[in-house]
């Protein structure tokens, strides 16, 4: 028993050695790795299982094959002795390995398979950390396989999580995946910003772990939105970061990031090299991902060149890795490319074949249902801050209450003091009348007390500018709250857009007819409360714009509008006619011009005379006069409009008929842009019977001031 006991210590000694020796310098892998396994050959149970471990993660980086033996020999130990904890360790590295050797649904499946057991035991530190790093497994392996929801899904939690802890360079690394994923998205803007604010934190800390590969990802997004230079000098940055002791993986991804800036500088040998140099890496180290994306960036060389027949090579390679290991971003580029090569040979056949593969494929990845399930996701994180937002607001909002009492209270008392004193002094001065002989006395009393008197009318007047300021501080407060009801209103949509969708899928696979014609009520209900939010958020674009002076071309204004209503469906029988002056034009916000002409047009249509016997039409009449002013008269024969009293009309939410379906905003909104642009709108009846709504436009806006725009909501 003692020999067990002391073999086992010297087992758990030998591997505590060997783990501390593995991490002190680069150039020991080999002899670590020959300790370890000489260590496997005198292990037993969950130490021989912790060893096997190690072995694969020193071995991941030079020998995956080897690396992915290891982990399942001890994934399969710690199986045969119930060992749960290992076997979550083992699992989540298998799934790692997996990532790294491009079997990408092998590894999403590893994970999920024991992120439950992690998630049940997650108030123990151990099994808690194993469940972290499932999350960020998790949110990479989506992320290559482009599954763009599912990665933001992840990564918000784990970022939720990193944020509880406040361990700020934890919460780095998963900015920088999230950065990953919007990159993937192709929304570079908000790639960079979250690689920045990864950045700031990285920074504050002093952290330089996986410092150079951050900067690498910056320069890739720069490269997206053509800022070639800035991109140019985060490349150099990372190189500069790790030295001498750059990983072929920075080299590799560094090269192409410096290729991507020389193909947009137009230094096209440079760029050659650069992708060559990070090819030759790629393939040395087994990087399919990256093998892909050299040779498409080669293949674009080419046909920029004009070599054909070397471009169809590289993207025939291309094609062929990213099917196998499923990396459809890469196999979108590959298709797309494709598709510009036999268009240029003038193949069209070819390159219709691999546009509609290229189509097909990306609207299965980018469809609507990924886009309401990221805005659900982002809605989510954002409700979080939200809340935060609103808590901070009624404890301001608290506080000011607070001190508004105070002063109150303060100023109450304050003028009971005044009271006091008067009638102190009143009495004062029927005793001196009283009694002459202590005048004298009276009056130094009185003295004293004017100036008691002109210390407490200052007092008060200094409590009162106090409460105005208060006064002040509140309704700022109220304005902040204004506003952020005004942005709550705005982010009812994403839930609104959720709704509709799920009375979509509920018509396609509901058959009972009540419950199809409640959910079509349903569904139609949403859409108006979508467009009334629509609307609303015109409304205070209107009252927040600042005003953006061009010369308005009203002939392409009123285009627009009707090539928009005819995608929204005119009735068959309605006929429309434009009388429109040449050289009509003056000086104004196009956005403000076309809101007014889209609402009245829009209006006119909606309430058309759908008689039978009445031919309806809509006419648009658009002239200038002499003071430079341009009138436009929209005339319908529609259903008619009362003009007993036509200033209601302009009100919000007034409604002239049942078919106004936008509780009666539209003719507001014409009224309120038009106002902005000082101009003038009414309503009158034609000789024929006809209903004319007009318009005047001023030949320029009125001037505003810089500060008289309020934020933006």
């Amino acid at each position: 028993m003692y020999h067990n006991l002391l073999k086992n210590l010297s087992v758990t000694l030998l591997l505590l050695f060997v783990i501390l020796s593995y991490t002190l310098v680069e150039a020991q892998n080999q002899h670590a790795i020959d300790s370890l396994q000489r260590l496997v050959l005198i292990s037993s149970g969950s130490d021989k299982s912790e060893v096997l471990y190690q072995l694969a993660r020193e071995t991941i980086s030079s020998d995956k094959a080897a690396s992915l033996h290891y982990a399942e020999e001890g994934l399969a130990l710690a199986k045969e002795i119930g060992d749960s904890l290992k076997i979550v360790k083992g699992t989540r590295l298998r799934g790692q390995v997996l990532r790294r050797l491009d079997r990408i649904v092998e590894s999403i499946d590893a994970f999920h398979s024991v992120l439950g057991i992690a998630k049940r035991h997650e108030t123990e530190k151990d099994y808690f950390e194993e469940y972290k790093f499932l999350i960020n497994g998790l949110a990479l392996s989506y992320t290559y396989y482009a599954n763009y929801d599912k990665a933001l899904e992840y990564n918000f939690l784990s970022l939720t999580i990193r944020e509880k802890e406040g361990k700020k360079g934890e919460m780095s690394d998963v900015l920088n995946n999230i950065g990953l994923v919007y990159f993937k998205l192709r929304n570079y803007e908000k790639a960079i910003e979250f690689y920045t604010n990864a950045l700031k934190l990285k920074n504050e800390i002093n952290d330089t772990f996986d410092l150079d590969r951050l900067l690498i990802n910056l320069a890739l997004a720069y490269n997206q939105v053509n800022k070639y230079e800035e991109a140019e000098k985060y490349t150099q940055q990372a190189f500069v970061q790790c030295n001498d002791n750059c990983s072929d993986q920075i080299k590799m991804e560094g090269q192409l990031a410096l290729g991507v800036s020389s193909l947009g500088l137009q230094r096209l040998e440079e760029s050659n090299n650069h992708f060559m140099e990070s090819l030759e890496i790629a393939k040395r180290i087994d990087s399919k991902r990256f093998v892909a994306e050299n040779l498409i960036y080669l293949a674009k060389l080419a046909i920029e060149r004009n070599a054909m027949d070397e471009a169809i090579k590289f993207l025939q390679e291309s094609e062929k890795l990213a099917a196998l290991s499923g990396y459809n971003e890469m196999l979108i580029d590959t298709y797309r490319q494709f598709s510009i090569l036999y268009n240029k040979t003038l193949d069209f056949k070819n390159a219709a074949v691999y546009q509609n593969k290229y189509i097909s494929l990306k609207d299965s990845i980018y469809s609507e249902a990924l886009i309401k399930n990221i805005a659900k996701i982002q809605t989510d994180y954002a409700e979080r801050e939200n809340i935060a937002t609103i808590a901070a607001k009624e404890q301001v909002i608290k506080q000011q209450r607070d001190l508004n009492i105070a002063v109150a209270v303060i100023a109450i008392l304050a003028g009971l003091l005044v009271l006091v004193l008067q009638r102190s002094n009143r009495t004062i001065k029927r005793v001196n009348a009283q009694l002459s002989e202590a005048k004298e006395v009276i009056e130094e009393q009185n003295k004293l007390l004017e100036s008691k008197n002109k210390y407490l009318d200052k007092e008060v007047e200094t409590k009162t500018e106090d409460l105005e300021r208060v006064n002040q501080s509140l309704k700022q407060v109220n304005d902040e709250l204004d506003n952020f009801i005004y942005k709550t209103s705005h982010d009812i949509r994403g839930p609104l857009a959720s709704l509709k969708g799920m009375c979509n899928v509920a018509l396609m696979d509901v058959k009972d007819p009540v419950a199809l014609d409640y959910l079509s009520k349903l569904d139609t209900t949403a859409e108006r409360l979508n467009t009334i939010l629509t609307r609303l958020l015109i409304i205070n674009q209107i009252n927040n714009s600042k005003l953006s002076v061009a010369r308005i071309d009203f002939e392409n204004i009123v285009n627009d509008v009707l090539l928009l209503e005819k995608k929204k469906g005119l009735p068959q029988k309605l006929r429309i006619q434009r009388n429109i002056h040449n050289q009509t034009t003056i000086l104004s916000d196009k956005e403000l011009i076309r809101i007014v002409l889209e609402n009245l047009i829009d209006n006119a249509i909606k309430f058309y005379n759908d008689s039978d016997r009445v031919d309806s039409f809509v006419e648009i009449h658009i002239s200038s006069n002499e003071q430079g002013q341009v009138k436009v008269r929209v005339i319908d024969n529609g259903i008619g409009i009362s003009e007993a009293n036509p200033g209601k009309l302009f009100r919000m939410f007034f409604r002239a008929s049942e078919r106004s379906e936008t509780g009666g905003i539209g003719l507001y909104i014409v009224k309120t842009a038009t106002a902005k642009l000082g101009g003038r709108v009414g309503l009158l009846t034609t000789p024929e019977g006809f209903t004319e709504f007009y318009v005047v436009f001023p030949s320029t806006p009125p001037k505003q001031d810089d500060d008289s725009e309020k934020p933006s909501i």
